[in-house]
């Protein structure tokens, strides 16, 4: 398994264990122009406040640990996360709530 798949399995898992409807859930994986693999969680909306936490801060600790192993195999990552209504937004051009963090 490569570590782009390893990181995904991995956030898989901590992120099946927070939330309450993890059919729901889904990772897209690619990379972006800076060539960073770039990692997109799409929940349902109800769920997207556990994976954010209070001010951020489950967010930021499950990013730390992705940028942590990431860095051990000499790739940088990207986490977004986000409910499938807020992509929805983007994508018809309208302004999605600040919930989907970087």
């Amino acid at each position: 398994m490569d570590a782009p798949e390893a990181l995904r399995e991995f956030l898989s898992y901590v992120v099946a264990n927070l939330i309450d409807h993890p059919q729901q859930a889904s990772i897209a994986v690619g990379t972006n122009v800076n060539g960073a693999v770039t990692y997109r969680v799409q929940l349902a909306q109800e769920d997207v406040r556990h994976v954010i936490g209070k001010n951020g801060m489950t967010v930021s600790a499950i990013r730390s640990l992705l940028n942590t192993a990431a860095a051990k195999h000499g790739i940088k990552i990207s986490l977004k996360v986000g409910s499938a209504r807020e992509e929805d937004a983007e994508a018809g051009g309208g302004e999605a709530p600040a919930a989907a963090a970087e």
